[in-house]
């Protein structure tokens, strides 16, 4: 078996881990850290595809943008609720069979996979470039020239709307839980 198929396959089982925390922390700056998990688990993976320009902007952007973001607004909600102490919450009992059994199926399924003819993984190597993807595949030229042609007015809607959400979080902020103004 080829060692990027290897690696492939170890980022896709960490990135799962990432999600499973995400999902099943109690405490919100473990879920961040499960979701951090995921995002840097996806930009190994689209660094062994060869979309280099993809990892590299899933970290600069989700990975550090993002989760500074997130980690900030946690912070702002200044959470000292005590359930947070307590290890799992009420519906542990109740998730915890069903993800046992899905990732009993997810092993059960990759090792069918991996006791096949091996057809399966000549698809997902990595050096095989597929004959119709463009010449430059991965790189920053087709990137940007999609992003700033084809899909420019998405892109500074959102980068808009993300502004918006920052005035009105930095207006929510200064003022206290009851409306008046903390100054």
């Amino acid at each position: 078996m080829d060692f990027n198929v290897i690696m492939y396959i170890f980022f896709g089982i960490v990135s799962i881990a990432g999600g499973v925390i995400l999902v099943g922390a109690k405490h919100p700056i473990r879920g961040a850290m499960g979701l951090l998990t995921t995002m840097l688990a996806l930009a190994a993976m689209y660094a062994q595809l060869h979309a280099h320009t993809i990892a590299v902007f899933q970290v600069i952007i989700y990975a550090g943008a993002v989760m500074v973001l997130i980690v900030y607004f946690i912070m702002l909600l200044d959470i000292k609720s005590e359930d947070y102490a307590k290890p799992f919450s009420k519906f542990f009992w109740f998730g915890a069979p069903l993800l046992l059994f899905a990732v009993f199926y997810f092993i059960f399924k990759l090792s069918m996979v991996i006791k096949s003819d091996g057809a399966f993984f000549a698809t997902l190597n990595p050096s095989l470039v597929s004959p119709n993807a463009p010449e430059a595949f991965g790189g920053i030229k087709i990137f940007s020239k999609e992003l700033l042609t084809k899909y420019l007015f998405a892109f500074e809607f959102v980068s808009t709307l993300l502004f918006a959400a920052i005035v009105a979080v930095i207006a929510i902020v200064q003022l206290d839980w009851k409306g008046k103004s903390n100054e």
